[in-house]
C-alpha cells in the first residue's frame, strides 16, 4: 500500500513549461506501463506548446475551471468534469486563455 497527502507533496514544474507547477501522486516505474500519476494548476496565460508523445497515451480530466486544448490542429475547450486521452503520436498543446486558474488531473500510460 502506498498513501499519498496531497498537501505534503512538494510542487514541481511540468517538463514542457518549469512555470507551470504540478504535484505528483504516482512517479514513473512504481506501476508497469504508468508514466505518471499527478495533478497540475495552470494560471491564466500559462501553456504548452505543441508537441507529442510517439509511445505515451495521457489522460487529462478538469477538476475545476476551463481549459484549451489543441489535438491535431482541432481546438477543443473542456470543463469542469470533462476528460480527454491523447492518443501516442496526436500533436498537442494545452493552454489557459481564460480568467482564472484551470486544475486537472492527468496520467500517462506507456505503449512501448
Amino acid at each position: 500500500m502506498k498513501l499519498v497527502k496531497t498537501k505534503e507533496l512538494p510542487e514541481v514544474g511540468v517538463s514542457h513549461n518549469a512555470e507551470i507547477k504540478k504535484k505528483v501522486y504516482i512517479e514513473r516505474g512504481e506501476i508497469p506501463q504508468l508514466m505518471m500519476f499527478g495533478s497540475a494548476v495552470f494560471k491564466p496565460g500559462q501553456k504548452v506548446e505543441l508537441h507529442k508523445h510517439d509511445t505515451m497515451f495521457e489522460v487529462f480530466q478538469i477538476v475545476n475551471g476551463k481549459a484549451q486544448f489543441i489535438v491535431n490542429n482541432k481546438t477543443i475547450i473542456l470543463s469542469e468534469g470533462d476528460c480527454i486521452t491523447i492518443e501516442p503520436g496526436e500533436l498537442h498543446a494545452q493552454s489557459n486563455p481564460f480568467k482564472v486558474d484551470v486544475h486537472w488531473n492527468y496520467f500517462g500510460i506507456a505503449t512501448d
